[in-house]
């Protein structure tokens, strides 16, 4: 599969992300007392008011657009990446023509947005209308404020490529049973064209030579049949057949009932024309006929009084009907296989599928989390500047009542928010506090897995903490590979954290063995414990979320689940559970060695 791009410059912000920047713009501008505090998007060839706070005299409106080229503070920021800090523009040769001088806005601080690809989403910034030179704390309460809107960025642009590549996967799987099924109706187009075939032999025959007519007299019973007619049914002699009680006698005694049936229905209403297929008995064999026929004589009650029609040797085309029949079934079979197999398939993507959802519930806490967290730190810096301002007025003996009051004003809001952010954040923690960050973000690099996994063996069963487990790893000592390594060590930390805490519970001593092997690019990992083991029963459900055997005793059933979770979206694998009550269990896991 192709590397999947994500087209950021049309990439859309959702709404939740868009609240929640323009809170904390309100909160930094209140915060440092600023006219102005925006986010800027740039859309070649103009770039655009994409965040504006609601404070008093802000003359920047959201949606606004302005032409690129034309000296903007944000078009230095965009081009060199980096922050820019204009204390009065009016006394900078540099930026005494800048175009947002004439909004009255002649101090700037600004800083860059760039999606996770590099490319430039804009700029987060604060102007004034008064000369300022912007103090550390506040570089710092913007700097906070970028980092949090570049997390969200980042997960932006992740879901989006989540969304392409699943779309992907999907498009190919779908191609790929289109494929299938192209096969397989290869074959039965063959069969029909067969048929197809055999119908124009018949035709032709029927316009060149003429098929056999016969003609019976329904009063008297007589039948007349035409030298063609006699060599389809196989009669030499013509007083073989004198009547339609001896024609009859040639019917296969199967078909005989249908034919005598609609035979007489045809006759209580004789109108259109009769057909009818069967067997006939001919040269001590048995053919196929078809017979057409029509009343061309009634009497005064309407009455069928002779019928005239013909008689065509369908036996070839039966043939092929039966053959078509023969290959529809063992189409069936395989379309059934091939049904098994899509399926099968399905399951595959139901499972990546949930635990890309975990994935993405693991990455929306740390998002909830993102908003309470980044007041909390807005809040305590800015106390923080506020205490020493009024501690250096109190030593310089400038601290008046005003101030001081101001001061405690400030303060209690600050608190305030303080308070409600810390009770949001201990509420998200409280209701989050088991399910990790979002695994996606893992590094690869080249790495030799036995000695990764060796140590991390030695730290997590070291002797000295777990004497009673006996540890032996099984692995090449040149095997490199190039993957997420802290992906494999999240992995095997969650098996051994299994082992601890259900397999070896209720024993004394217990042994964990980790064996592994390469085949081509193929890395097979098994793990194994002599535990309890596992039921049967419960084989389908360790890997699901929140599924424990200890409910209520510390489980919450995340571990086994994020197992999961790594081998299918990290390391794009399978693993394999295989484990019998009082027999230990078996992780066969394998994975490419060398991950896209």
């Amino acid at each position: 599969m192709r590397a999947i791009r994500v087209e950021t410059r049309h990439l859309s912000v959702s709404h939740d992300y868009s609240e929640k920047w323009q809170q904390v713009l309100d909160l930094m501008a209140r915060i440092v007392s600023i006219p102005a505090a925006l986010i800027m998007r740039v859309e070649p060839p103009k770039i655009k008011v994409f965040l504006s706070s609601h404070s008093d005299g802000n003359p920047y409106e959201e949606d606004e657009l302005a032409d690129l080229g034309t000296g903007l503070y944000c078009e230095t920021v965009m081009s060199t990446r980096n922050e820019l800090t204009v204390p009065n523009a009016l006394t900078d040769p540099h930026w005494r023509n800048n175009p947002d001088i004439k909004l009255g806005m002649i101090s700037y601080m600004g800083m860059p947005l760039i999606w996770p690809n590099e490319e430039v989403f804009g700029t987060i910034c604060i102007l004034d209308r008064e000369e300022n030179g912007y103090t550390q704390t506040y570089r710092q309460l913007l700097a906070q404020f970028r980092s949090m809107v570049e997390r969200d960025l980042r997960q932006i642009y992740n879901d989006k490529a989540r969304a392409q590549e699943d779309a992907a996967l999907r498009a190919e799987e779908a191609e790929r049973v289109r494929r299938e099924f192209e096969l397989l109706r290869a074959g039965e187009r063959k069969a029909l064209q067969a048929l197809r075939e055999s119908e124009e032999r018949w035709h032709f025959a029927l316009e060149g030579a003429g098929d056999g007519v016969w003609d019976w007299d329904i009063a008297s019973g007589e039948i007349y049949l035409s030298n063609r007619c006699q060599q389809l049914l196989g009669l030499s002699q013509p007083e073989e057949i004198a009547d339609f009680k001896l024609w009859q006698t040639g019917i296969h005694p199967d078909d005989l009932p249908t034919v005598l049936a609609d035979l007489a229905s045809y006759l209580r209403q004789p109108q259109g024309s009769f057909a009818i297929e069967h067997r006939f008995l001919k040269d001590q064999g048995w053919i196929w006929l078809l017979g057409r026929g029509m009343a061309v004589s009634l009497d005064t009650q309407g009455q069928a009084l002779r019928m005239i029609g013909t008689y065509s040797d369908i036996t070839e085309r039966k043939h092929a009907e039966e053959e078509l029949q023969l290959l529809n079934s063992h189409l069936e079979e395989r379309v059934a296989i091939r049904t098994a197999e899509l399926k099968k398939a399905m399951q595959q993507i139901s499972i990546v599928e949930k635990q890309a959802a975990l994935a993405r519930m693991v990455a929306g806490m740390a998002h909830e989390l993102n908003t309470p967290i980044g007041n909390i730190l807005l809040c305590s810096s800015q106390i923080h500047a506020d205490v020493e301002a009024i501690a250096k007025a109190d030593a310089e003996k400038q601290l008046s009542r005003k101030g001081l009051q101001a001061f405690l004003e400030k303060a209690t809001e600050s608190c305030d928010l303080l308070q409600r952010n810390s009770e949001q954040a201990g509420d998200l923690i409280g209701r989050f506090k088991q399910i990790a960050v979002d695994q996606l973000d893992q590094p690869k690099r080249s790495f030799n897995l036995g000695q990764v996994i060796a140590r991390l063996l030695q730290t997590l069963l070291s002797p000295e903490h777990h004497p009673h487990v006996k540890v032996e790893l099984q692995a090449p000592s040149d095997l490199i590979i190039d993957n997420y390594p802290s992906a494999l060590e999240q992995l095997l930390s969650h098996l051994i954290a299994n082992s601890l805490a259900h397999g070896f519970d209720g024993k004394e001593t217990g042994r964990i063995t980790v064996a592994i092997s390469r085949e081509g690019n193929e890395i097979t990992l098994r793990y194994a414990d002599d535990g309890k083991g596992i039921e049967t029963e419960l084989h389908g459900k360790v890997f699901d979320p929140f599924f424990t055997t200890r409910m209520g005793q510390g489980g919450i059933g995340l571990g086994l689940a994020l197992v999961h979770n790594i081998v299918q979206v990290i390391l794009k694998g399978q693993i394999r559970l295989e484990s019998e009550p009082g027999h230990g269990a078996t992780f066969i896991i394998t994975f490419p060695a060398n991950a896209c």
